[in-house]
């Protein structure tokens, strides 16, 4: 399913660049690049929403005027799995204070995806609590402010706006996936199970295969076991099992390749052509 929804990040930002282009005259070269920049920016952001981690723990490496703290490193997600979990104080809050709050992250604005963004945004959408929905709430407003115009109406409006919208509602579909986990208890139990069954299959095997009982027990138990791990890791899709760097590259690839001359071309008509043809 998280490979599905990625697939649909895709297919929709390239639909939303694809109509950035039709439409270049009205919307105008300026903010054309300003709406390109976000488009490519939102997979990026949405990586880092549901994949936190700590870019660069030690801002000393980045030059003083163009590091920037980001906020969430002060606090760690503490998986609950349950709301009466003893060890969470009760809380249902999956986002705990740290005991060590004097951690920092910091991130370079000269590297992607932060370089995308005009020096006026970059303190914004740093702050900002959910990124990639303040990148499609910047994204939504450039579209609303291009003017009516006689090929520029509301219904190519609202169809812009439509595919800015699927991006954010794919927002709360990859925080779905990442927030909601296996049940403890069901966790537990499926793994004292499969150790009870494991210590009590020698006992069925010995008189059968006597010494070859060792590595057949080996055998099974890694194989099990490694099942069992299998399935914990897809529990959330977004952290290992999903290569989310290349989807995200090959989005920014396709958005801003599609700015340049040689995609431009095919949406300016060749009168002479056209002529030669009546």
């Amino acid at each position: 399913e998280g490979r599905r929804i990625w697939e649909r990040i895709l297919s929709e930002s390239r639909n939303l660049s694809r109509m950035m282009n039709l439409y270049r005259p009205d919307i105008g070269d300026e903010r054309r690049s300003r709406m390109t920049q976000l488009l490519a920016a939102f997979p990026y952001m949405l990586r880092h929403h549901i994949r936190p981690k700590c870019l660069e723990c030690n801002g000393k490496n980045i030059p003083k005027e163009n590091r920037i703290l980001l906020p969430e490193p002060l606090f760690e997600p503490v998986e609950t799995r349950h709301d009466d979990d003893k060890t969470n104080g009760g809380s249902t809050d999956p986002m705990v204070l740290r005991g060590d709050l004097t951690s920092e992250c910091w991130v370079d604005k000269r590297t992607l995806p932060w370089s995308l963004f005009p020096d006026a945004a970059v303190a914004k959408v740093a702050n900002a609590k959910n990124r990639p929905l303040w990148t499609c709430d910047r994204l939504g407003r450039e579209i609303a402010s291009v003017a009516y115009s006689e090929n520029w109406t509301s219904r190519e409006r609202l169809t812009m706006l439509s595919k800015v919208e699927k991006l954010s509602n794919a927002i709360g579909e990859c925080e779905r996936i990442h927030q909601t986990a296996v049940p403890l208890n069901y966790a537990r139990h499926s793994l004292r199970s499969l150790t009870m069954w494991l210590l009590t299959l020698p006992f069925a095997l010995l008189r059968d295969y006597g010494l070859m009982t060792g590595p057949i027990m080996g055998a099974t138990a890694w194989l099990l076991f490694g099942v069992y791990q299998i399935g914990h890791s897809i529990e959330d899709p977004f952290q290992n099992t999903l290569r989310l760097s290349v989807l995200c590259e090959a989005i920014r690839k396709d958005v801003m390749t599609s700015s340049k001359d040689d995609r431009d071309a095919a949406y300016a008509a060749d009168d002479d052509d056209i002529a030669d043809e009546d």
